[in-house]
């Protein structure tokens, strides 16, 4: 099985190859993006505002919003596997500085579970003790 760190390259590669976005933190870096999209800065209700400064195509929307749909149901069955969801909730842990903040909450966060999601596997409880003590070894 995959590490999650691999998939994570992996669904950054995929997103990175997305075409149709681009982000604007200016009218000059919205013209430029609007033009390597084929659009003119007036052609405005043919894309759709992602906040935090991303625009899509609105065409290209409903596959935009698939990919992260598949990405979820990806992780979400791979955190499934005990080694998988040791090394995600380590690297997630070591990532959202546990060491300093002992708070799981952004780590759940980042991997889209709950602490009841991990009670609920079989082995869940004892990978989260794993992970902890290797964040606080390794951050």
């Amino acid at each position: 099985m995959e590490k999650y760190n691999q998939m994570k390259k992996r669904h950054e590669t995929e997103l990175n190859a997305f075409s149709g976005i681009f982000f604007a933190f200016s009218d000059k870096q919205f013209k430029e993006g609007m033009e390597k999209v084929d659009l003119t800065a007036g052609d405005t209700k043919k894309i759709w505002s992602l906040g935090g400064g991303g625009f899509i195509l609105r065409d290209r929307a409903k596959e935009f919003n698939g990919l992260f749909e598949k990405r979820s149901k990806e992780l979400s069955g791979a955190l499934r596997d005990e080694a998988f969801l040791l090394d995600a909730l380590t690297y997630e842990l070591c990532n959202h500085e546990f060491c300093i903040t002992y708070d799981y909450e952004q780590t759940f966060d980042a991997l889209g579970i709950t602490l009841e999601d991990i009670e609920k596997l079989p082995f869940g409880t004892e990978v989260l003790k794993k992970a902890r003590t290797r964040a606080l070894g390794e951050c």
